[in-house]
């Protein structure tokens, strides 16, 4: 079973498109392996070099993907956590009856106040910390209630529709 079943490319095109529009965050669609399938909206500059770095990528992405996966298949709902980085991520899982097909996963931004891992991003891309503070000061702030909510809404919207 794939996500394709459930709905079309451009089905989920939409789905993307309106997440990223209310989350101000971007928004992709991957399948049961975390392979990504289609997305939405840019990253912002500190994201692009994280994920430009096959270890940063591994390291600080792919650990909290796999984290937040697991989870979600556990609870079979929404998980708002943050990366390694430091940013928040929330991860919606897509279940057919009970199999895990696949999830949206949203992420990019911080919460007010809250601190930008320098040193673990330093360490996985191999920057210095003065080369990461001009990103850092580019990642856009979300609230933390909007994002909860934005992952409620979601879920519920998309578990309605399957």
């Amino acid at each position: 079973m794939s996500v394709y079943d459930i709905k079309s490319k451009e089905e989920w095109q939409k789905i993307l498109d309106d997440v990223c529009e209310e989350s101000g965050m971007p928004a992709a669609l991957v399948d049961k392996k975390s392979v990504v399938l289609q997305v939405s909206g840019e990253r912002n500059p500190l994201c692009s070099e994280i994920r430009s770095n096959n270890e940063s990528l591994a390291f600080i992405c792919g650990q909290t993907q796999q984290f937040m996966v697991k989870k979600a298949k556990s609870t079979q709902k929404p998980v708002i956590d943050a990366c390694e980085a430091g940013m928040i991520k929330f991860l919606i899982p897509l279940f057919l009856d009970t199999d895990f097909i696949g999830s949206i996963t949203v992420c990019g931004s911080c919460a007010p106040g809250e601190e930008i891992e320098t040193f673990a991003i330093a360490k996985s891309t191999k920057m210095n910390e003065k080369e990461i503070m001009p990103l850092v000061k580019k990642v856009p702030e979300v609230d933390q209630e909007k994002v909860t909510g934005v992952a409620q809404r979601l879920f519920q919207e998309i578990q309605r529709d399957m």
